[in-house]
């Protein structure tokens, strides 16, 4: 099949379809427990694999060899990376990618290539550019990048692109041991300075990695919450199935509801960010902000749904738990989202009066 016919099939194809098709890799590929027994999460295999079913071309343009499609092709691959507590951490890759097309200079083709071959794996950092090197802590997938986009916090310094070949990369050992993190250190000395305005390729990048959290944040809420009503339609307590209790049937209902309306927002999110619609940015903040919370709250209630054996580490209550206690810091703090989108909804409130 030529290139052209790939993405004519490509384009045809649902978000179902691609769903389908990440819930059954990730079924037969993802190990829960991992990262736990004195081991770290791997997760270069499984993004060669994902790479080999042309994910990574998914959003790059089809002039530049990709398949030409939005973010929306995207969020049931994040949902079902979360679903699964799978260890990887694509949506870097994937961000830089919609950073990248923007940049008109031709630059960063090279990348965008590899990226699309599979054989570049992107981390992304919004720090400060001065000085002769640079060092971060607890990046996600810093073990696997092979590139690292630098998106400064001052407007006037130009966005970096930052080989990883010679850097010093550690893996470290977090709370959330579902996904591998590392520490960076690199020289700056060969950094390439790219031609996209600063401010533009924070809000991209903020937007998408929001937007893949508020995803992750939905698959998983969905399915801790599926196997704690599971659980509670077979553990029995006088004779009868605690999941008939009428305290608990609430607590259950609450929580669906709850990712019910996050999973709305987030497709509404998603929609936005797509079409660059009016205010996409703060929404995907908002969806982010939404779906982790009502993935800590369940996360939380499954440890008390199943009682004493939830507060052991035999089961996998406690893996969801901490993704979710994870998710609130990822990148920025829930109170840090907050503060970023805070000012424009309030004076779009305003304007509304």
């Amino acid at each position: 099949m030529s290139m052209t016919e790939t993405i004519d099939a490509i384009e045809t194809i649902e978000p179902g379809e691609l769903r389908a098709v990440a819930a059954r890799l990730l079924a037969d590929k993802v190990d829960r427990r991992a990262g736990w027994g004195g081991r770290l999460p791997e997760s270069g295999a499984l993004e060669a694999e994902m790479a080999a079913l042309g994910w990574p071309l998914l959003t790059i343009a089809a002039a530049s060899g990709g398949l030409g499609q939005s973010f929306a092709a995207l969020a049931p691959i994040y949902e079902e990376i979360g679903r699964a507590l799978a260890p990887v951490t694509i949506a870097a890759t994937m961000a830089a990618v919609d950073v990248l097309v923007t940049d008109g200079s031709g630059a960063t083709g090279g990348l965008l290539d590899r990226i699309g071959a599979g054989e570049a794996r992107v981390a992304i950092a919004f720090a400060a550019t001065s000085g002769a090197e640079l060092t971060l802590e607890t990046v996600p997938a810093a073990t696997s990048a092979t590139d690292l986009l630098l998106i400064p916090a001052d407007d006037g310094s130009p966005v970096l692109l930052v080989g990883l070949a010679d850097a010093e990369i550690e893996a470290i050992e977090v709370w959330d041991r579902t996904r591998p993190f590392g520490d960076i250190r690199v020289s700056l000395a060969g950094a390439t300075p790219i031609g996209i305005v600063t401010a533009e390729a924070r809000r991209i990048a903020r937007a998408h990695l929001d937007l893949a959290l508020a995803w992750d944040s939905v698959g998983a809420a969905q399915q801790v919450l599926a196997e704690a009503v599971a659980y509670m339609g077979t553990r029995k307590q006088f004779d009868r199935p605690i999941g008939s209790f009428q305290a608990l049937k609430h607590r259950a209902a609450d929580h669906k509801v709850a990712i019910e309306v996050a999973h709305a927002l987030a497709r509404q999110a998603t929609a936005v960010y797509a079409a660059r619609e009016a205010g996409w940015d703060h929404l995907a903040g908002q969806a982010r902000l939404l779906a982790v919370d009502a993935f800590r709250a369940v996360a939380e209630d499954a440890v008390q749904f199943h009682g004493g054996i939830g507060f052991t580490w035999e089961h996998d209550c406690h893996l969801f738990l901490k993704r979710a206690l994870m998710n609130e810091v990822l990148g920025e703090t829930q109170e840090q989202v907050r503060d970023r989108i805070a000012p424009a909804i309030i004076a779009k409130a305003l304007a509304g009066r």
